[in-house]
Formats: C-alpha cells, sequence, structure tokens
C-alpha cells in the first residue's frame, strides 16, 4: 500500500484546478467563436440573379457564398436591404459582408476586400429590331438608358455625360420589356438570366464590351471576426469540387463557364 504525502495531494490539487482552469477557458473560446459566427450579418440587394430572398431561385452569389459559409461553419443573419443602403450598413457594421460588390477606386478604402468571385463584362442592351449600341458616342444620343442605382454601371454613364435613369435591380428587365427603357446598361450574363426569369419574348441583343467589372465579396473594416483566409479557402474548396461550375450553368447556361471563370 502506498501512501501518498500531503505535499502529494496539495500539488493534484494544484494540476487539477489548472488543468479545470485551462477547460474552462477551452470552453469559453468555443463560445466566443461559435458567436463569432453567428454574428456574421450578410447586407444584400433582394434581386432576382446574384442574392434574392425567393427560396426556390436564391440567386447564384446567395448559393455560392453559403456554401462557403457552411464550408468554414458560419451561419450568418441575412437582411436585405435597398442596395445603397445595404452598401452604407456593410461600411459601418462591424463584422458585416456584402456581395456582390465590384472593387472600383472609390470603394477601394470602404472595405476590407475578401474574395474576387469572377469578372462580368458591361455593355449597352436593347431589344432587336433597335439600334445596337456600341460606343459612348452612339450612347449620348439614345434616351431611356436604365442603370441599377449605386453601382459602376451608374458611374460610368455619369463619367461620360451619358444621360440615364436609375432602377433597382428587380425593375430593370421589366422596364426595358414594357419599354419604360429603351436600353440598358449592365453586365451581360445577369442581362442574360434576368431576361429568362421574366419570360419575356423579345430577344435581346449586346454591345461591345465597355466595362470589366470584378465582383468581390467585401466586409466592413470594423470586422474581427471574419477571417478572410478561411473565406477564400472556402471558396477554393467550393470550386475543386465542381459546385461553383454547376451554379455558374445553372444560372448562367454552359457557355457562362467559358466567359466567368
Amino acid at each position: 500500500m502506498i501512501i501518498k504525502s500531503p505535499l502529494y495531494f496539495a500539488a493534484f490539487k494544484r494540476n487539477s484546478s489548472a488543468l479545470m482552469f485551462g477547460l474552462v477557458c477551452y470552453l469559453i473560446g468555443f463560445g466566443e467563436n461559435s458567436l463569432a459566427a453567428e454574428s456574421v450579418t450578410f447586407y444584400l440587394e433582394d434581386e432576382p440573379i446574384y442574392t434574392s430572398s425567393d427560396s426556390q431561385s436564391p440567386g447564384f452569389l446567395m448559393e455560392v457564398v453559403m456554401e462557403m459559409a457552411r464550408t468554414i461553419d458560419v451561419t450568418p443573419k441575412v437582411k436585405f436591404l435597398p442596395w445603397k443602403r445595404a452598401q452604407d450598413m456593410a461600411v459601418r457594421t462591424p463584422n458585416a459582408v456584402i456581395f456582390p460588390l465590384s472593387r472600383s477606386q472609390s470603394r477601394e478604402k470602404k472595405y476590407q476586400w475578401m474574395c474576387k468571385i469572377f469578372d462580368v463584362p458591361v455593355m449597352f442592351i436593347n431589344k432587336k429590331g433597335n439600334e445596337l449600341i456600341n460606343t459612348v458616342k452612339q450612347a449620348k444620343k439614345v434616351r431611356g438608358i436604365g442603370a441599377i442605382i449605386g453601382t459602376p454601371q451608374e458611374a460610368f454613364l455619369q463619367q461620360n455625360d451619358i444621360p440615364y435613369i436609375t432602377v433597382t435591380g428587380k425593375d430593370l428587365y421589366s422596364r426595358l420589356a414594357h419599354n419604360r427603357l429603351t436600353t440598358i446598361f449592365t453586365a451581360k450574363p445577369e442581362a442574360v438570366l434576368g431576361w429568362k426569369k421574366g419570360s419575356y419574348s423579345e430577344h435581346l441583343q449586346f454591345g461591345q464590351t465597355l466595362q470589366t467589372l470584378p465582383l468581390w465579396i467585401a466586409t466592413s473594416k470594423l470586422s474581427d471576426q471574419v477571417d478572410t483566409d478561411k473565406w477564400c479557402t472556402a471558396l477554393k474548396q467550393i470550386k475543386d469540387s465542381g459546385f461553383f461550375e454547376n451554379k455558374l450553368v445553372k444560372y448562367f447556361g454552359e457557355e457562362s463557364t467559358l466567359q466567368l471563370n
């Protein structure tokens, strides 16, 4: 029989207390990490192409970014707002995430830039039977050009002194279809899908590419719970798995894998 000395029991008590303290710290840290994941908020525009509140067709980027979130075990809150307000909230709110956001000079210092998704070509688009618009000079003579408010497309029209009307992403294609706009200035893949979802009978025609926009996922500069490296790794994983390409084809068709990848 081994008899333990009082010093042994004192040491055991100290070690046990240290282990218990360490375990409590670990569990607290785990809880904080869980809260960090829960506190991430997506600020988005409710529009049919990329980020929709429609559960049957949530949009290409909604499906992609939510899969990224699942990959890194993040459960975000999702808030749909008018686009300009969504951008403002994403700048001012800690741990806010916004997409798709084109990385322009005016926005560069407002956000932390997380992951680039792809580049999209932008041009003047109208219905067949109208004059095809390929240049800024042609566009200056046209009335009824529409662009989505708060976008680099709108900035391009301003910079080139082209008269235009601002609309929401939801209204852009219906207004063109019902002749409330004569032409729209937007990205080709978005227009193809938006026109298809509207089931409009007339056909679109596309001018020459005048802008190329890199679409990004961005976060607030106040974010301390958004790990950019993890999000970028998650994007690579879903691209490697084929998930990304499958969603490209689902939303934009087979040719999109050549145009956007």
